[in-house]
């Protein structure tokens, strides 16, 4: 089981009242899945920047002109 599961499962348990430790997994679990956008999303922009690095040869290849290789590039870390 990955710690992500194990903090959800921790998260979701039948619990009767709301405990102390209760809220702390809740809170690790919205903290790791904030971190993993935040991975993704540099991840995407990485890659837009190495489309914008690519040659005409290599786009052609993947089926990309230029132009829409330069507007992918230019969008934001966000986008």
């Amino acid at each position: 089981m990955s710690t992500l599961s194990s903090v959800r499962a921790i998260a979701r348990a039948d619990v009767p009242s709301f405990t102390f430790g209760r809220a702390v997994a809740l809170l690790a679990g919205a903290v790791v899945v904030g971190v993993e956008r935040l991975m993704t999303r540099a991840e995407v922009h990485r890659s837009r920047r190495q489309l914008a690095e690519l040659d005409d040869r290599l786009l052609r290849d993947i089926g990309i002109d230029r132009g829409r290789a330069r507007h992918e590039a230019t969008k934001g870390f966000w986008s």
